[in-house]
């Protein structure tokens, strides 16, 4: 796969650049004004796991 996608590369493949974007890292995505970067972000929607085990902590 090239380093930098083209915009019509990325259109005609965007499943993919997606896919890419969550298991190779942030895709850079090229046209006419310049270079775009698509990155994943975490879902915030779901619960922190990290917070779910602190609720459950013994207390006191």
């Amino acid at each position: 796969m090239s380093a930098v996608w083209t915009a019509k590369e990325a259109e005609d493949n965007l499943a993919q650049v997606l896919e890419q974007a969550r298991t190779a890292g942030p895709q850079r995505i090229r046209d006419e004004t310049g270079i775009y970067v698509l990155k994943i972000e975490d879902d915030f929607s779901k619960p922190d796991p990290a917070e779910s085990l602190l609720k459950l902590r013994p207390k006191g």
